[in-house]
Formats: structure tokens, sequence, C-alpha cells
């Protein structure tokens, strides 16, 4: 039922002329109802997850104190550049100064950047691969687990990933001549544009050399590889000076480097759970299809001469490179479950070349097992729920909190639509608990809480301007931090002397001055005796978030110690 029509193949790589096929209809309608049915659920009053409320701080405070990009409580800055001045330089700056106006944008821009991610998705995987392939991979990846929880909220991935995509088009065209060089260029352009935005980009460049890459022979496979990384490479190193650029222009320095991420954070204690998080966040359908895939490619690559076994190894090579390289990168960082986003990419195009090559299986028998996963990921989801929360529970320092539907914040366990709606009700307890805030009676209050950002967020509520910055308190406990990473913060302010460091936020909202720090960069230390033992801070008054007890808070606040609210926060 195919309208396209093929060219010869080139490089080991099926060619397809740009014509309107069926698999391009039914990518388009699957969109459209995958679209209509991510709206509907879409965050409006919230963000999905503490990594924006980070976000949603250091750009209201650029935009308060008009420090712009220079902001100290701007998050991933380093990495993420290029996400925060577009909103500086395209956004009204009464937006940027109110958190609720500025969740709507960060959402809107989340959900508009899926659907064209998606279909140049579908686009790159079919200029190599074909069109089946290409449905079927876009489906598997649209149905992920991780997937329409993200789309929901704004996070700056889906729009890197919109403009990988978006480039890989470009870069993958068998064009050649002229026509080659400026599809390099914007592609490499879009690359740029994308990995400023989210600079984990450049772990999909690997993927963009090897997808036409000439395997027909050592020699070829060595100079089309080199003649393809061109344009990725330029792309990096542009990236790369434009990062240091910025930071030299608002007086900073990188500290935010692979070296560094591999040295505090690759260890086995780590990738071990890390495993279990991918496979959660890609679906564990997902993921058995595509080790099945796997397997059945490299047989029929080695035993089977259906075709020429350089083409064969060509099909395979990228995908596999989609998968490998993020996955080992992010391995010992694997929460939250979008980190996975590329390798569910690579493992859906591995899914989609198999069902692919097998004539017999069928068209449509190929995009119904490819709806079938996606609906296997969610029953699988729901069967592993109960299961893995209490294997965290018993190893969670966290007091379990009770809702009507017990699920994970940073692992897609459970139906969606259900976790996503408990999600939604975390955010709106957070969000009530940040107005009660606004509402003290007394001047001087220290929050102790782990979400910090989305508390301190709701201190901009209405468009009031903040006097904010970072704070870190040093005390001594005697007790040696959990994570000693966790105590290297290149922005804190030094408040006092010791051994361990409280960190937050601290902010100056109509007279009134708001304390907020994170209580497990103190763990096991009891945050709340470790205040109340330091003089600078007597004249606080103190509030535990109760949404974020552990086993570490030990120590009761006493009754004089407790703020009083219900007046006005009009300020004095």
């Amino acid at each position: 039922m195919s309208y396209s029509t093929f060219m010869p193949a080139r490089n080991g790589h099926i060619v397809q002329r740009l014509l309107i096929s069926f698999d391009f209809i039914f990518a388009l309608v699957f969109i459209l109802i995958f679209a209509i049915v991510i709206h509907a659920f879409q965050y409006h009053n919230a963000l999905a997850e503490s990594d924006l409320y980070r976000v949603l701080v250091g750009l209201m405070d650029g935009a308060v104190s008009g420090t712009g990009l220079a902001s100290d409580l701007h998050y991933d800055r380093d990495f993420g550049f290029g996400y925060l001045a577009a909103f500086y330089a395209l956004v009204d700056s009464d937006t940027l100064r109110d958190p609720d106006r500025l969740m709507d944008l960060m959402n809107q821009i989340g959900f508009w950047s899926m659907l064209p991610g998606l279909l140049f998705f579908w686009c790159a995987v079919r200029l190599v691969h074909g069109s089946l392939a290409a449905t079927v991979a876009l489906i598997v990846f649209a149905l992920g687990p991780m997937i329409p929880e993200l789309a929901t909220s704004g996070h700056q991935t889906i729009p890197m990933f919109g403009f990988l995509c978006a480039g890989a088009a470009l870069l993958l065209l068998p064009v050649t001549g002229w026509k080659a060089v400026l599809a390099a260029a914007g592609g490499g352009a879009l690359l740029l544009i994308g990995m400023t935005i989210r600079g984990e980009l450049f772990l999909a460049l690997p993927w963009l050399v090897l997808a036409r890459v000439d395997t027909r022979s050592m020699r070829r496979f060595v100079v089309s590889g080199f003649q393809r990384s061109i344009a990725p490479a330029l792309a990096l190193i542009a990236f790369i000076a434009l990062q240091h650029h910025v930071e030299s222009a608002v007086n900073a320095t990188v500290t935010s480097t692979v070296s560094i991420y591999f040295r505090e954070s690759y260890s086995w204690i780590t990738i071990r759970p890390g495993l279990i998080y991918m496979i959660v966040g890609c679906g564990f359908a997902t993921v058995a299809a595509a080790a099945v895939a796997f397997l059945y490619l490299g047989w029929t690559t080695l035993f089977t001469r259906e075709a020429p076994i350089n083409r064969r190894l060509a099909e395979c090579l990228s995908p596999l490179a989609l998968i490998v390289v993020p996955l080992l990168f992010f391995l010992p960082n694997p929460v939250p479950t979008r980190h996975f986003i590329m390798p569910l990419a690579g493992m859906s195009i591995l899914i989609g070349i198999a069902l692919a090559r097998r004539p017999a299986v069928g068209r449509v028998t190929a995009l119904c097992v490819a709806i079938g996963i996606g609906a296997a990921n969610q029953v699988l989801a729901e069967v592993a729920r109960l299961p893995l929360l209490r294997v965290n529970e018993a190893q969670s320092p966290y007091l379990p909190v009770p809702t009507e539907y017990p699920t994970a914040t940073h692992a897609n366990l459970g139906w969606e639509w259900r976790r996503h709606a408990a999600l939604v009700e975390r955010r709106a307890r957070w969000q009530a608990f940040g107005e009660e805030l606004l509402t003290s009676c007394d001047t001087h209050v220290i929050v102790l809480s782990d979400e910090v950002e989305q508390l301190f967020s709701r201190l901009y509520a209405g468009g009031t301007p903040v006097e904010a910055r970072r704070l870190r308190i040093d005390v001594d406990t005697g007790a040696v931090p959990i994570n000693p990473a966790l105590r290297q913060d290149a922005h804190a302010i030094l408040v006092g002397e010791g051994a361990t460091r409280l960190t937050g936020l601290i902010g100056v909202r109509r007279g009134k001055t708001f304390i907020m720090l994170e209580k497990s960069h103190l763990w096991p230390a009891d945050a709340v005796a470790a205040i109340m033992a330091n003089p600078a801070y007597a004249e606080y008054k103190l509030i535990a978030d109760p949404y974020t007890l552990s086993k570490y808070d030990k120590t009761p606040i006493p009754a004089d110690r407790a703020p009083r609210f219900g007046c006005s926060d009009s300020g004095g």
C-alpha cells in the first residue's frame, strides 16, 4: 500500500524518494492522536519535575535582578545557555517575573516542540531505514513510558530532541554536490541550536555519523566516516566556543564538565540502579523487544545471505550507537528517566528495522506489534509498580506520604494516566504549602525541604519582586555527609564555619526574609538540630516540609520556634 518508490541502494542503505506513502499518512494521524491525548493531560499550574523549578527560579531572578544570564540562581547554564537566553530575548518581562505565566509558557514550549520532533524523527529514520521501519520506530518511541509524561510539561530535552531530529533529517538526505553542502550546513546549524538548549545532544552525534557511513570496505568506511563527521564536529566545536564565551560574559567559570561528571558520579553503586531506571523509563516490553530485535538482526547479518553483509551491518551500527553511547553516559545519573530518551529512540529504530526486514510479518502486523509493545509497557509497569515500590521504600530514607495511587516520582511505574494524576496531586500539595508560606506573620522564616525551588518560586507569585541569592550554611554536626560530592557548590555563599553544609536559597519578599534549605545535603545529620544550635539564626522561625520528611528528621520544632500563618502577605 506504499505510494513511495525506491532508488538503488547507496552505501549499503535503503534510499527512498520523498513521495507520500501510506506510512507517512499513518505517522501523521498517529502524531495527531498523540497530540490530542497528551494535550488533555498537560500540566497547567505546575511543572513536572524539580529540575524545571530550578530553571524557573533562575529565569525569574535574572529578570527581576536585571542580571539575565549572569544570575547566580540559574540551573544548568553551562549546557543550556541557549534555552535561557531565548527566554530573555523573546519573552516579555511581565511573563518572566510571574511564576504562573512562565510555567504555562514553559509547558507550551515542551508540548509544541514534541510534535515536530516526532515528525522529524520519523523523517530521519525513513531516510535511512525505510518508511515502515520509521513508522514502527515512531510508535514504539512515542509510547515509551517516559515520553507521554515528558510531553505534558516543558523540559529542555524536548526542544533539544526536536532540533536533533531536524538536523538529522537534513544530514541524512541522499544528496551530493552543492546540495549536500547546504544540507550539511543547515543540519550542523540545527545541531548547534539543539546543543545550546541541552548540551547532552552531543551524545547522539555518533548516530548521525554512522547512519549513512559506507561499509563496503574499510577505506570507504574511514573516508565516509570522516566526511560525515565534519558537520557534527564543527557544531560541537562551535558549541564549546559559545559556552566559554557565555561564561566569560557573565564572569563565571564552566563548572559542569564531562570529566567532573565522570569523576564524581561513575561507580558500580550508581550503575546497578541505573539499569533498572533505564528499563522502567524505556519500558519493559520495549527493552525486551529491542533485545530480541538485536539478536535477530545479528543472526541475519552473520548467517543469512538475503542481502550483502555490509548493508545489513550498516543498518545496525547507527541505532546501536544511539543506544550505547548515551546509556554509558547516563547510567550513573539515571534520575529522572528522561536521561534515557536517546537509548529509547535507538531501541525503537532497532525494533523497526527488525520488523521491516521480515516481509512475512506484513505492514499491518508490524504496526500492530508496535502498538502492542506500547500497551504491554503499561501493563508491565502496573504489574511491577507495587513490588518495586516496596523495594524502594525499604531503602529510601524518606517517610512515605499516603496517596490514593502510590507511584514513583522519577520512575515510570503504573498506568501512565494514574501516575500522572498522582504527580499532579503531589505538585499541588507543594504549591499549596508554598502559598501558605506567603501568609507568614513572621518576618524571618527558615523552611527545610527537598523541594526548595518549587516552594521558593511562590515568593514571586503575582510578579512580586524578590531579592534572592544562593546560601550555604556551614554547621559542625560531627557527622560525615552521605554524599560528600553534595558539599561542592561553586555558586554558594559561605556563612559560618563547620564541616558540613546546608545549601539553599534566601529571598526577601516585601520585607520578609525566607531561607529555604535542602535537608538531604546534611544527611545523616538532623537539619532542625543543626539550625537550632546556630545562634546566627536564633531569630528565625522554623518549619519543615511535611511532604519530604525522612528518618533523619528526629528533632521536633519547639512551639516557640514555629511560624504563624494567616497574615496578609503585603509585608511590613
